[in-house]
């Protein structure tokens, strides 16, 4: 029964030291775009990533989780280019692991800087 309690009381201290939070950012675009700049839009897409970190320092996965998502989202669309993007950003800290995902979120377009396609 003691190892019970304790057993317990492990599990409770465990989620008093978890944590979460999360960040929300919102951007005209992922690239600079001038007035001289043309595009056509290519429709809404969606990115997404995700990095387990072990001890604050050993990263599996994407070391830049939201350029990651961000890539991704362009790349769905074959675009080279987001506008009206909205990025949510999200930590789990368990204690020696923390976990981060990424949603990128935007209309994919097609731009030609200056009358001249962009590759």
């Amino acid at each position: 029964m003691k190892r019970l309690h304790v057993l317990f009381l492990c599990a409770v201290v465990g989620l008093l030291a978890a944590g979460c939070n999360s960040m929300v950012s919102v951007a005209p675009s992922t690239t600079p775009i001038t007035s001289k700049d043309t595009y056509t839009k290519l429709g809404y897409t969606v990115g997404r990533s995700s990095t387990l970190v072990l001890m604050g320092f050993w990263p599996m996965g994407s070391y830049s989780p939201s350029k990651t998502a961000r890539d991704s989202a362009i790349e769905s669309k074959k675009a080279n280019a987001l506008i009206e993007v909205t990025e949510d950003y999200n930590v789990l800290n368990l204690l020696v692991v923390q976990y981060y995902w990424t949603t990128v979120e935007g209309t994919a377009i097609k731009f030609e800087r200056k009358g001249m396609d962009v590759e």
